[in-house]
């Protein structure tokens, strides 16, 4: 695997938080209170639910990490489905509350993992599809699993 420096993730953390506003000053006016208030807190979960974790279960990657060329992945290289969510957000409310060291300690990690990582077990590595008519054919793949080796295929009936 070849790992993503932290200039590449903090160029897609700066993707997303960029569309992330260009969302909410696009909306806010016009929910009149509905979504990006004090008064709306459990939509405004939702929508970050819905930009953050939902793209990362299914796809690996946030629309920030796609122009980034960078994917999350598993130990194996598959996407890590949703039994890591829980861990990486525990992972990074404790990185934070550490004043942010467990986020720069990707920064010192040979694997490029912050704590975060570290706890959900998952890795954040160059992606050979970031964009481009590849990545649209890969993009709407949902689910498919490559197989790991020939040994994992079911033998055939016929043989």
């Amino acid at each position: 695997m070849n790992f993503a420096g932290p200039i590449r993730r903090l160029y897609a953390f700066t993707i997303d938080f960029g569309l992330i506003m260009m969302i909410i000053y696009a909306i806010a006016p016009a929910a009149n209170g509905v979504m990006f208030s004090q008064e709306a807190v459990p939509q405004d979960l939702i929508f970050f639910f819905g930009y953050f974790i939902i793209p990362t279960v299914i796809w690996g990657r946030t629309p920030g990490k796609w122009v980034a060329g960078i994917v999350v992945v598993d130990s194996e290289g598959q996407t890590p489905g949703p039994a890591a969510i829980p861990r990486e957000m525990i992972g990074k409310f404790v990185s934070y509350l550490a004043a942010g060291i467990g986020i720069f300690w990707l920064m010192l990690d040979p694997k490029r993992q912050g704590w975060h990582d570290k706890i959900a077990g998952t890795y954040v590595v160059d992606n050979p599809y970031s964009g481009g008519p590849q990545f649209m054919k890969d993009f709407f793949k949902i689910g498919e699993k490559k197989p790991r080796d020939k040994s994992d295929k079911k033998p055939n009936a016929d043989s």
